[in-house]
C-alpha cells in the first residue's frame, strides 16, 4: 500500500493557471537553445550567456509543470467529499492512455451516483437528485473562469444513449516521482549552458556536455518510471470485502455499489469533468444496500429522498466519523493502544488529581 494522493492537491479556481505559461517558458528556452547551438557551429562559439538564460527558462517550465500536473490542473470544489454509486466500468492504470500520456498512472473508476439506473439521462438524474446530481454537472466555480465542461460517459450495448457517469482516481505516484528526477536534473541545464558559454570551448565540446546531461536525465526518468508505485485500488479500499465489479457492458445492469471519499474536484487535465481525486477510501455496499436502490428502473425524487435519508446520510456519516479529528485524537491516547484488553489485564486509567 502506499499513500500516493498525498501528493497532489487541487487549487482554488482564483489561483488556477492554464497550461499557456509552460507553454510559453517550453519554447522561449526552445528558440534560444537553437539560436545558441546555431551561433557555436556558424561561428564556433555559443552567444555568450544565451545558454544559461535558456536552462533558466527550462527549470522554470519543468516546475511548473510538475506544479500544474501535481494538482494545478484541478480544481476545488468540495473537500473530503463522499458519494455513494454502482461501478459502470473500471479502467486499469494505463489501458486508455498511450506514449506520455502514461504518467498518469491512475487507477480509476466510473461510477452512477445511486440510486440512478443507467438508463436515465444526465437532465433526469440532475432534476430528481440534488444531492449527488451536481458531481455530474458543470459547477459555477470552474465555468465562472471559463474552464469548459464536457463531463464523462460510458456506452452500453443495450441503451441507446451515453451513460453519464462520476469519474473517481486512486493516486499513481508517478507523476511525483518523475518530476523529483525532472526537478533536480533541471539545473544540469543552466551549467550547460555556461559551459558552452566559455570562450574556445568548441560546439563539439558543448554538444557532448549536452549529450552526457541529456543522457543522465534520460536514465533517471527511465528509472523513476518503472519503479514507480502506480494506482492501486488497494491502496484504499480492504481487498478482503471482495473484488470488485463493474456493471455489464451490454445491458448496464450490476456492478458493486460503493461509497467513495475524496476531494471533489474539476479536472482541466482533459476536456474539462468533475471528479474524486485523490480517493481517500472505498468501501463496497453492495451487500447491505436494499435490491430497490440498485434496479434498472429509473429513480424518482421519492426514491432519491429515501436513498439519502435510509444509505447516504448514515454511511457518509459514519464513515466521516473515523477520519475525524477527534477519533484519530481519541485512538492515539495511550489508553486505547492496548493489545490485551483492559478488562482482562486489569489495568485502568488513572485518577485525574487536580
Amino acid at each position: 500500500m502506499a499513500d500516493c494522493g498525498q501528493f497532489y492537491k487541487c487549487v482554488t479556481p482564483a489561483a488556477f493557471k492554464p497550461l499557456t505559461s509552460v507553454i510559453a517558458l517550453g519554447i522561449i528556452a526552445g528558440v534560444l537553445i537553437i539560436v545558441d547551438i546555431l551561433a557555436a557551429i556558424i561561428s564556433g562559439a555559443a552567444v555568450p550567456g544565451l545558454g544559461v538564460v535558456a536552462g533558466i527558462l527550462l527549470i522554470a517550465a519543468i516546475f511548473e509543470l510538475c506544479a500544474f500536473l501535481s494538482g494545478g490542473k484541478m480544481v476545488c470544489l468540495g473537500d473530503d467529499s463522499c458519494t455513494i454509486g454502482r461501478i459502470m466500468q473500471i479502467i486499469p492504470v494505463g489501458q486508455d492512455k498511450s506514449g506520455f500520456e502514461k504518467i498518469d498512472d491512475d487507477f480509476t473508476m466510473n461510477t452512477l451516483p445511486s440510486p440512478h439506473s443507467p438508463v436515465e439521462l444526465l437532465a433526469e438524474m440532475t432534476m430528481t437528485d440534488p444531492n449527488q446530481g451536481p458531481f455530474l454537472e458543470a459547477q459555477a466555480a470552474t465555468t465562472g473562469i471559463g474552464l469548459p465542461f464536457a463531463g464523462v460517459s460510458v456506452q452500453f450495448e443495450d441503451i441507446p444513449h451515453d451513460t453519464e457517469v462520476f469519474h473517481v482516481e486512486v493516486k499513481g505516484c508517478r507523476v511525483h516521482d518523475v518530476c523529483i528526477v525532472w526537478k533536480i536534473l533541471s539545473f544540469g541545464a543552466p551549467i550547460v549552458g555556461a559551459i558552452c558559454s566559455i570562450p574556445l570551448i568548441g560546439w563539439l565540446i558543448c554538444a557532448i556536455a549536452a549529450l552526457i546531461w541529456l543522457l543522465i536525465t534520460a536514465i533517471a526518468t527511465a528509472i523513476a518510471w518503472a519503479a514507480t508505485h502506480s494506482g492501486d485500488i488497494n491502496d484504499v479500499y480492504d481487498p478482503a470485502s471482495g473484488e470488485l465489479t463493474a456493471a455489464d457492458p451490454k445491458t448496464g445492469a450490476g456492478g458493486d455499489v460503493i461509497l467513495t471519499r475524496g476531494d471533489w474536484v474539476y479536472d482541466a487535465g482533459h476536456s474539462g469533468w468533475n471528479e474524486i481525486q485523490p480517493v481517500r477510501f472505498v468501501q463496497k455496499l453492495t451487500g447491505v444496500v436494499d435490491a430497490k436502490y440498485q434496479s434498472m428502473a429509473k429513480a424518482d425524487a421519492t426514491l432519491v429522498a429515501q436513498f439519502k435519508k435510509e444509505v447516504l446520510d448514515v454511511w457518509c456519516f459514519h464513515v466521516g466519523e473515523a477520519s475525524s479529528p477527534l477519533t484519530i485524537a481519541g485512538q492515539q491516547d495511550p489508553i486505547n493502544t492496548w493489545h490485551i484488553h483492559p478488562s482482562i489485564d486489569g489495568c485502568e486509567k488513572p485518577p485525574d488529581i487536580r
